[in-house]
């Protein structure tokens, strides 16, 4: 489901990751760990097609990315992979509802809304589906984040940093409910972090 093959990526400034090989089959996990500076957001940007490879190929789902344009890259990424950044990305103007209705749209035209009550009620978020982005506390945010990269029910999740803000209740809630997710839909999980307390949680672990 996700393989990639002598993957490298360098930046401008000089600074290059070579990334060993990834052979994940569907519906297998993986978890990234190490300490920052490393390379493990690149690899997640790679992976994701954010970043274009410098060398190497990475296959999800039986279609190589790096040898999409970038349309074709932008609605593969739409359609198939779910993102859950470290950095969140919505529509602060917008309530959390409102937010991901607007994911839902995108690109299949989607309009669950079973889906999307059921998914903010394991994530909490039920009380807060009228208010504004703007007025969420960090940890709001970042399970609204979590809901954003979940609600089109992707074949391929990768989360960058998904419990950094969290205690560690609600570090296992979050790395539990994204592991149902992903055996509901039948995706592939790849976490990166250097949060040691989700490595009990995964089988396969990659350390960078």
């Amino acid at each position: 489901m996700i393989k990639t093959e002598d993957l490298k990526f360098k930046y401008p400034s000089g600074e290059s990751f070579d990334f060993k090989n990834i052979d994940l089959k569907k519906k297998e996990h993986l978890l990234v760990l190490g300490p920052s500076g490393v390379g493990k957001t690149t690899l997640l940007h790679l992976l994701s097609g954010i970043l274009p490879a410098s060398r190497g190929k990475i296959t999800i789902d039986q279609t190589d990315i790096t040898s999409l344009d970038r349309r074709s890259l932008d609605r593969f990424r739409g359609q198939n992979i779910g993102l859950i950044f470290q950095q969140y990305h919505y529509v602060r103007s917008l309530t959390v509802e409102e937010n991901l209705k607007v994911r839902q749209q995108y690109p299949k035209k989607l309009k669950d809304q079973e889906r999307r009550h059921a998914l903010c009620e394991r994530l909490g978020l039920t009380p807060l589906m009228d208010k504004f982005v703007f007025n969420l506390s960090q940890g709001q945010k970042q399970r609204l984040a979590i809901a954003l990269g979940l609600i089109h029910q992707p074949k391929v999740v990768l989360a960058d940093e998904p419990t950094s803000n969290l205690d560690d209740i609600n570090c296992s809630k979050v790395i539990a409910l994204l592991q149902e997710e992903a055996r509901l839909c039948g995706s592939n999980l790849v976490i990166i972090t250097h949060d040691q307390r989700i490595k009990e949680h995964f089988n396969s672990h990659l350390l960078l």
